[in-house]
C-alpha cells in the first residue's frame, strides 16, 4: 500500500512540476534592483500527534500557522506554501490529509514544491490544552535545525500567533546564514565568519547562523577551544545538532579531553543510530582517539545486528583485539574466516588470532592458527615467516636466523624489508624488497613495498613504474589501484598546500593510473579537481610571464587540462555533487578567459 502511494505520489509530483509556468517580467520589474537572494519556499508540513483524536485539531493549528506566518512575512523574501496546495498533493498520492509524513515522503513533498525550508511539529496533550513542539529545517541540509519555542494553549489561532511570530523572528538570521554559506562555498572563510556573527548578534537564539559559523571555523586555523565554545553555543539551544556535536567531538579530541570527546562521538551516533557509515566513522574516531573501550559496545552491537556487514565485522575484530577481549575477538575472527576471504590472505590476521588463542589459554588453538596459515602455502618457507611474525619480540635474531636457513625465501626477505623500513633504513629496505621480488616475482605486494619505499625516498615516478610492474606480475589490481589512488589523494592534498602546478601534475599521474587500473568515481573526481587546479594555475600565471612564448605554453597547458577537468569531474560528481557543480560552473567561466589568452599569446601578430 505504501509503495503504491509512493509511486502515485512521484507521478503526481512530476505532473505538477511539468505544468509549472514562468511569467515574463515586466520592464518595470527589470529596472528594480535585484534581490540579494531568491524568494524562499517555506513548507509547513502536517503536524504529528500523539493521539488520532488530535488530527483535526493539529490540522487547524498547522493551517493557522501557515496563514499567520504568510501575513507576517515579506512576500518578496518568503512564500508560505498553502494548506490547500499541500492537501492537493497528498490527495494525488493517496495519503491521509491530516497525518504526519514519514521522512522520505516528506522529502518528496518538499521537492515537489521546491521548498527551501521545512517546519515540522508535534501536537500533544498537556494540562489545560495541548503542547506544540516544532522546528525549522533547511531542506538542503537536514542537519541545519532551528528549534522553535514550545507553545501551549487551547485555541489554535492563539497557538499559531505565537508560533508564527517566533518563525518570523528566528528567520531573520536566514539571510546571514545564506551569506555565510555562500562565502564558505567560495572559500571566503573570513567573510563567512563575519556574516554568521552578524546573524548571531541579530538573533541570539538562532542556531542556523551559529551552525554556519561552526562549519566556517572548521576551515580556519582557530584554536580548538574557540571551536568548542561555538559548538557548545549551538548545543545549548539544540542539544541534538549533529554538526555541532561533531565539531565539539573534534575539538575535544584536539584538546586531548579523551573521555568528553568519546561521549560526544557517541552522542553523534545517537542522532542517526541506523546510519551504518556514521557508526563506522564514529567507531574509528573513538579507536584512534584512544577510547577503544567506549567504542567496543557500539561496534559489537552494530556488528551483531548486521551479521552480513563485513566492514563492521572487521572493525569488531580490530576493537576487541585492541581491548584484549580475547573471547569476543576469537569469535569475530572465526566469523571472518568463515565469511571474509581476505582474512585468508592476511598473515597479520593469523598472527593476532594465534596471540588471542594463547592469551585466552587455548594453546592448541594457537598452534592450529599458525598451522592453518602454513597450510595455505604447503612446502614453502612461509611457515618460518609466519613463525617469525608470531615471535616478533625476537625479531632481531629470528629474521637473520630465518634468512640463514632460507636464504632464497622471498617472504623472509620481504619481512626483513619491513623491519628495516620500521627502523628508518629506507634505502636498505628498498634493496631487500627488490631482492625478494627478484627471487619470487609473484610475491604478494612485493612491488607495492618497492613503490612505498620509492615514494619515501622522493622518487614518485619510480614508484609508478613499480606499480606498473606489479600489474604485469599478477598483483591484485584492486590493491594496486587503491595504492595509487591513496598516494594520488595524498599528493593532491599536499599540492593544495604548496599551490605548485608540478605537484598537481604529479598527483594527476597517480590518479590517472589508478583510474586506468580500476575505474572509480573517487579517482575521476580527484583527477578532475587536480586538472582544474593545473588549468587555473596556468591561466593565472600566463599574463605575468614576460616571455610571450612561455605565456602561450601556459595557455595551452590550461587548454589541455580544462577538458580533462570537465570530463573527469562530471564522471565523478557523485562523490561531492555540490563541489562538482561549483567546479563545473567555474570551468564554464574559464573557457572565454582561455580563448582570449590563446588569441593573445598563441596567434602570430598580423
Amino acid at each position: 500500500m505504501l509503495r503504491s502511494a509512493h509511486i502515485a505520489w512521484q507521478v503526481g509530483f512530476g505532473g505538477a512540476i511539468a505544468l509549472g509556468l514562468v511569467a515574463p517580467r515586466s520592464s518595470l520589474a527589470q529596472r528594480k534592483p535585484a534581490q540579494e537572494f531568491t524568494r524562499q519556499e517555506l513548507l509547513i508540513a502536517p503536524f504529528d500527534v500523539d493521539s488520532a483524536t488530535e488530527l483535526k485539531f493539529a490540522r487547524r493549528i498547522a493551517d493557522a500557522v501557515r496563514s499567520r506566518t504568510d501575513k507576517l512575512s515579506n512576500d518578496k523574501e518568503v512564500h508560505v506554501i498553502s494548506g490547500g496546495d499541500i492537501r492537493l498533493e497528498l490527495t494525488k498520492a493517496s495519503f491521509p490529509l491530516d497525518s504526519a509524513l514519514p521522512s522520505l515522503e516528506l522529502k518528496l513533498l518538499g521537492n515537489t514544491f521546491r521548498a527551501d525550508e521545512l517546519i515540522t511539529g508535534r501536537v500533544e496533550r498537556a494540562p489545560g490544552g495541548v503542547r506544540v513542539t516544532s522546528q525549522l529545517v533547511l531542506m538542503r541540509d537536514e542537519r541545519f535545525v532551528q528549534p522553535l519555542p514550545v507553545v501551549t494553549g487551547k485555541e489554535p489561532d492563539r497557538i499559531a500567533e505565537q508560533l508564527a511570530k517566533a518563525i518570523v523572528s528566528l528567520r531573520a538570521q536566514v539571510v546571514y546564514e545564506r551569506r555565510c554559506e555562500n562565502a564558505l562555498r567560495e572559500r571566503r572563510s573570513a567573510d563567512a565568519i563575519k556574516s554568521a556573527r552578524e546573524g548571531i548578534a541579530l538573533v541570539p537564539r538562532g542556531t542556523l547562523a551559529r551552525l554556519c559559523l561552526v562549519l566556517a571555523l572548521r576551515t580556519t586555523p582557530v584554536t580548538a577551544r574557540t571551536l568548542l565554545d561555538e559548538a557548545q553555543g549551538v548545543l545549548a539551544i539544540h542539544p541534538q545538532s549533529a554538526h555541532a556535536i561533531e565539531a565539539a567531538a573534534i575539538a575535544l579530541d584536539s584538546l586531548h579531553r579523551r573521555d568528553e570527546a568519546a561521549d560526544m562521538w557517541l552522542r553523534l551516533v545517537a542522532t542517526d543510530s541506523t546510519n551504518v557509515t556514521l557508526i563506522e566513522r564514529v567507531g574509528w574516531s573513538l579507536i584512534f582517539g584512544g577510547s577503544s573501550r567506549k567504542a567496543e559496545p557500539l561496534i559489537v552491537q552494530a556488528s551483531v545486528e548486521r551479521p552480513d556487514n563485513l566492514a563492521l565485522l572487521r572493525q569488531r575484530w580490530h576493537v576487541l583485539v585492541e581491548n584484549r577481549r580475547w573471547p569476543g575477538a576469537i569469535e569475530a575472527a572465526e566469523l571472518l574466516l568463515a565469511k571474509d576471504s581476505t582474512a585468508l590472505r592476511d598473515s597479520t590476521f593469523f598472527l593476532k588470532l594465534a596471540a588471542a588463542y594463547r592469551a585466552n589459554a587455548q594453546p592448541f588453538k594457537s598452534i592450529e592458527a599458525v598451522s592453518r596459515g602454513v597450510a595455505l602455502f604447503p612446502g614453502d618457507a612461509r611457515l618460518y615467516a609466519l613463525y617469525t611474525q608470531f615471535v616478533r619480540s625476537e625479531a632481531d635474531t629470528v629474521i637473520p636466523r630465518g634468512l640463514a636457513l632460507f636464504p632464497r625465501s622471498a617472504e623472509l626477505l620481504a619481512l626483513n624489508a619491513q623491519l628495516l623500513r620500521s627502523r628508518g633504513k629506507v634505502a636498505e629496505s628498498l634493496e631487500a624488497s627488490r631482492l625478494a621480488v627478484s627471487i619470487d616475482s609473484t610475491l604478494r605486494q612485493g612491488e607495492l613495498l618497492i613503490a612505498q619505499a620509492e615514494i619515501e625516498m622522493g622518487r614518485p615516478d619510480s614508484a609508478l613504474a613499480a606499480l606498473r610492474r606489479a600489474l604485469i606480475r599478477g598483483e591484485d589490481s584492486t590493491l594496486v589501484a587503491q595504492f595509487a589512488l591513496s598516494k594520488g589523494n595524498t599528493l593532491s592534498r599536499a599540492a593544495t598546500g604548496t599551490k605548485s602546478r608540478d605537484d598537481f601534475q604529479l598527483a594527476m599521474r597517480f590518479l590517472a593510473f589508478a583510474d586506468s587500473v580500476r575505474p572509480s568515481v573517487q579517482a575521476k573526481f580527484l583527477l578532475g579537481t587536480a586538472a582544474f587546479s593545473v588549468a587555473q594555475s596556468a591561466l593565472s600565471d600566463a599574463p605575468g610571464v614576460p616571455d610571450r612564448t612561455m605565456s602561450c605554453q601556459l595557455a595551452r597547458l590550461g587548454a589541455e587540462n580544462i577538458p580533462i577537468a570537465q570530463t573527469q569531474i562530471e564522471a565523478g560528481q557523485a562523490v561531492a555533487p555540490e563541489a562538482a557543480k561549483q567546479y563545473l560552473d567555474y570551468l564554464d567561466k574559464l573557457q572565454p578567459y582561455l580563448e582570449k589568452q590563446l588569441g593573445v599569446y598563441c596567434v602570430s601578430p598580423g
